[in-house]
């Protein structure tokens, strides 16, 4: 299935390519803080699940357990595996916005777009790195 996230990144759901940068700031400031911290599940104040994304280094953190600037484990906090680095296939956040086997579809109010879901993808499969 990753050559067919390879081919969907460089031609996007429309057939147009993508050229949108796969980066953790990119996909941060687009996809995840305008549809996940905003809509009141993951901010300071609701934390569903205990992730909180109002922040870079939040969201970073509560997706792949990992410190953004240091890129090792978080002491005291586990890894909760929504993201595995390089295998979208095997990472809980891909499942969640596509909503296969999960109770619900995240956002659970709307979703995201083909194309962000492909973004949100090719940056994972790119290593996950929080750039």
């Amino acid at each position: 299935m990753a050559w067919v996230i390879v081919a969907l990144a460089t031609t996007g759901a429309c057939g147009r390519e993508d050229d949108r940068p796969a980066t953790f700031t990119y996909v941060y400031e687009t996809v995840i803080a305008a549809n996940c911290a905003t809509i009141g599940c993951h901010n300071k104040v609701s934390q569903t699940y205990g992730l909180q994304f109002e922040t870079k280094a939040g969201a970073y953190a509560g997706l792949t357990g990992r410190a953004c600037d240091e890129g090792d484990d978080i002491p005291g906090e586990a890894a909760a595996n929504y993201v595995r680095p390089g295998d979208p296939d095997r990472s809980q956040l891909i499942s969640l916005l596509y909503g296969d086997d999960v109770p619900r579809r995240m956002p659970p109010d709307r979703g995201l777009s083909e194309v962000d879901i492909e973004l949100v993808e090719r940056w994972i499969l790119e290593g996950a790195l929080c750039n």
